[in-house]
């Protein structure tokens, strides 16, 4: 403890707007009462959705929420996406997209094109946050954005990772 629980289930996608999250729990009673609620939140949210149970993972802890991602269209190949991530990722549409792969200098590019990012870069002396990591994260995404083969995935997103303290990393937290 903390933790935070959520709902798991391939039909529920937005997990917020089903009220399937639960942050900073504190003890295995509060635990158990989140698990009931975000329940009967998700039957509400969506009758019909194949609800596998509760995730329960360690509440993670950073400067920063982004959305890293790729997609592989058909007419323009596959791209990599980064973009404050969280909630806000469809509130400020403030994204920056590549063509996959990229490398390492691509990746700082865009990581200085999210203007929501400019948290973590050191603005005006604000803690700066691993933007080499993350960056290591979009090369990552890239590479598998890349790759062909019949079983290729055509999407996938995690949303959020967590930037943490320059040296210390990141870490996904959720993903599709």
């Amino acid at each position: 403890f903390p933790v935070v629980a959520k709902i798991l289930s391939r039909d529920i996608q937005h997990k917020t707007e089903a009220r399937g999250v639960v942050l900073d729990i504190a003890s295995p009673d509060a635990l158990a009462h989140a698990a009931r609620e975000i329940l009967k939140a998700a039957k509400a949210y969506k009758a019909d959705a194949r609800i596998e149970g509760v995730q329960v993972e360690a509440m993670e802890r950073g400067l920063a929420q982004v959305l890293v991602g790729y997609t592989r269209d058909p007419s323009v190949g596959p791209t990599v996406t980064l973009a404050a991530g969280g909630v806000l990722a469809e509130l400020y549409r403030d994204s920056a997209v590549r063509p996959a792969p990229i490398d390492v200098a691509t990746a700082h590019a865009m990581i200085a094109e999210v203007r929501g990012l400019a948290m973590i870069t050191g603005y005006r002396n604000l803690p700066k946050g691993d933007v080499d990591a993350l960056a290591r994260a979009l090369v990552s995404i890239g590479s598998l954005a890349a790759l062909g083969g019949d079983a290729a995935i055509a999407e996938a997103e995690i949303n959020p990772l967590i930037v943490r303290a320059d040296g210390a990393g990141v870490v996904a937290v959720d993903a599709l």
